[in-house]
């Protein structure tokens, strides 16, 4: 009997032991965060949103005393990257620096594995970049309005570049080309830097681009800036007319960027990571460096973001689904 009562007493024990183990796998060890937090994007190395998400990174260790790892999984217009974020656990140490392409994804394709909107928590907005019609200085047109008279006059035969099919300079592109009624040739190029390479190189007479990484190309002659974009001139770059002004009255389209989790993040880690975006975007050589790189800062509550990404997804789904956009080839 007594052998009995303890090999019960073990078993017990043991059981116990076990399940306090597993438990104690399942939950986090300690406060966020504990290990390296991964940030993820849709693109290639060396274009503005993975900039962006380096300078982000840079800030992790005196904020948070560890690394951020930046990582990018480019191909279909973001969207790989996209649902690797959707897919992962919101526990802080997997986000997303979400760029404004991701709007059109809805509208591009019959059927995500995610939600554009609901499966995203966003965090804060963090810049944004007037886009810029950019052009090879020996195109044929020096002005906008030379292009854009040059576009009716030869329907089809001048080529844009942009990062892809669905990317915002593509949808820059669509939607400029819908107000002004001219038809251009898309040459689609696999992000990062690419279609600025193109141009420069002469690959392509013109790029609809993020003037993002652009200034210093402008600035030495590499490239030409026919027009922004935004519905206003370019603080940073003032002799640079705006399309609304010459063109195209309203015109108004501009590239953003934001960070993002899983939806489900936990409130207080969204907290602390909008505190850092906040406080990042506050330091003189933060602004400075956003406006070499021609973007401005803006900074919102969780809220404000989660309320822009819902309204931009709808404006573009429009937009894609009236042009007939078709979606990027896998």
């Amino acid at each position: 009997m007594t052998t009995f009562i303890l090999r019960r007493a073990i078993l017990g024990a043991a059981l116990v032991l076990g399940a306090a183990s597993a438990l104690g796998q399942a939950a986090p060890t300690g406060p966020w965060p504990n290990r390296p937090v991964k940030i993820v994007h849709g693109f290639t190395p060396g274009g503005p949103v993975d900039a962006l998400a380096r300078l982000l990174a840079a800030q992790f260790p005196e904020t948070f005393g560890q690394q951020a790892i930046v990582e990018g999984k480019p191909g279909a217009g973001g969207t790989i990257g996209a649902n690797f974020v959707a897919k992962a656990e919101p526990d802080g140490y997997t986000l997303f620096l979400m760029a404004s392409g991701h709007s059109a994804a809805p509208g591009l394709y019959k059927s995500l594995p995610f939600d554009a909107v609901t499966d995203f928590t966003m965090i804060s907005m963090v810049a944004r970049s007037p886009f810029a019609i950019i052009a090879n200085p020996d195109a044929p047109f020096k002005t906008v309005q030379e292009f854009m008279q040059q576009a009716k006059a030869q329907p089809g035969k001048i080529d844009y570049g942009s990062g892809g099919t669905g990317s915002g300079m593509h949808l820059a592109a669509v939607l400029f080309q819908a107000r002004s009624g001219v038809q251009l040739t898309h040459v689609p190029y696999k992000g990062g830097n690419a279609p600025a390479l193109a141009v420069m190189a002469g690959e392509v007479p013109v790029i609809f681009t993020s003037l993002a990484g652009m200034s210093g190309h402008i600035e030495s002659g590499k490239v030409r800036a026919l027009a922004v974009t935004s519905g206003t001139r370019f603080a940073a770059m003032p002799s640079i007319p705006t399309v609304a002004e010459t063109v195209l009255p309203d015109f108004d389209v501009s590239a953003w960027y934001a960070l993002a989790g899983p939806k489900n993040l936990p409130p207080a880690i969204v907290s602390r990571l909008n505190e850092m975006v906040q406080t990042t975007l506050r330091r003189p050589e933060i602004m400075q460096t956003l406006k070499l790189q021609a973007a401005e800062p803006w900074a919102t509550s969780a809220a404000e973001a989660q309320a822009f990404l819902r309204t931009d997804v709808a404006r573009w789904t429009r937009v894609v689904r009236e042009e007939n956009i078709a979606p990027p080839p896998n």
